[in-house]
């Protein structure tokens, strides 16, 4: 059965955090949400369209007598936040995060003192649109989340997050915060760079008419309305491995423009069956 946490203190009300509490309280193992955070017209947006039932701009104040709190700011807003949320939180409350890199976070909750009671967590699941008002209570359902407990993590704190995310429909894979980084470089990080590469490159040199602006270039560049200040973050937060996963693209990339440039139609018919292959891989 669900440990159901009484009162939760969501550190961060956009699109992640609004839609985990509001599909948390739908399936009853949230009942007192409080959002925290610093923009106060997005806070009265949440609260307003009942995605949290309370508002909070003060995180030491909020957390004190929480059950259960959830960071679900920027990944670099939340290495901040962490020692003192772990500070003023009761010494019983389960902490845990969305961030889409893990090892830092939990090298955070250790010299912080709370890696007992610390859950990393990752749901595969997002979009561009951002804010309280793009909550969806239906985001996670079938989605990945990916959790990264450690030696000391409890196995009481493991099975309450795990617990959460199973209650609105997500499927959990447990792995290690350092394997988790290297799978994220290269399915979530690589592609985001790639995006601001392909889309800064045609801004740089294309000079196309906006009408020859396709489909394919769309959908290929949806990534580039991202957050550059999160974006920043994160490469900077799993350097090594986004450059390592960089370094295989463009290992990639120069077979492709060397099939390309002396017309090798074999290598570049098996370099696309190839990412077909791994097109039929990706779950619809």
């Amino acid at each position: 059965m669900s440990v159901v946490f009484a009162r939760v203190v969501v550190v961060g009300t956009g699109l992640i955090g609004a839609s985990l509490s509001v599909a948390a309280r739908r399936a009853g193992v949230f009942r007192h949400v409080v959002g925290v955070g610093r923009n106060r017209q997005n806070l009265d947006v949440a609260l307003a369209s009942a995605r949290v039932d309370a508002i909070s701009d003060d995180p030491v104040a909020a957390v004190a007598d929480a059950d259960l709190v959830v960071l679900a700011t920027p990944v670099e807003a939340a290495l901040e936040l962490l020692p003192t949320i772990a500070r003023a939180a009761p010494s019983h409350a389960v902490l845990t995060d969305v961030g889409s890199v893990k090892a830092a976070i939990v090298a955070a909750a250790e010299k912080a003192g709370v890696a007992a009671r610390f859950v990393g967590g990752h749901p595969i699941a997002g979009g561009t649109a951002t804010g309280a008002a793009a909550a969806d209570a239906g985001l996670f359902s079938g989605k990945t989340v990916v959790l990264t407990p450690t030696a000391d993590t409890t196995r009481a704190a493991l099975d309450a997050v795990r617990d959460i995310w199973v209650a609105i429909g997500a499927v959990i894979l447990e792995t290690s915060a350092a394997e988790h980084d290297a799978w994220l470089a290269r399915t979530s990080h690589l592609p985001q760079l790639a995006a601001f590469a392909l889309a800064a490159t045609l801004e740089r040199n294309g000079n196309v008419p906006p009408n020859l602006l396709g489909p394919g270039f769309r959908d290929t560049t949806r990534l580039a309305d991202s957050d550059a200040d999160m974006w920043a973050a994160i490469a900077r937060l799993n350097l090594g491995e986004i450059v390592a996963a960089m370094d295989d693209f463009s290992g990639t990339w120069a077979l492709l423009r060397e099939a390309v440039a002396t017309g090798d139609d074999t290598a570049l018919r098996g370099l696309m069956s190839e990412a077909r292959r791994m097109r039929t891989r990706i779950p619809r």
